[in-house]
């Protein structure tokens, strides 16, 4: 613990674990928001 706060403080930016995707994540918590958008916003015909 103490090596990754040295880390830190060395780089001058928070820790990033390099086992997470980050991306992923915002993909999963962000895609239902996108596929309703285009629905929402008269892009495409909402089924019945």
């Amino acid at each position: 613990m103490l090596h990754t706060l040295f880390i830190m403080l060395k780089r001058g930016a928070h820790y990033r674990a390099p086992t997470i995707d980050d991306e992923q994540l915002a993909v999963q918590r962000n895609a239902a928001r996108w596929i309703t958008a285009p629905t929402r916003f008269g892009c495409i015909a909402a089924v019945a």
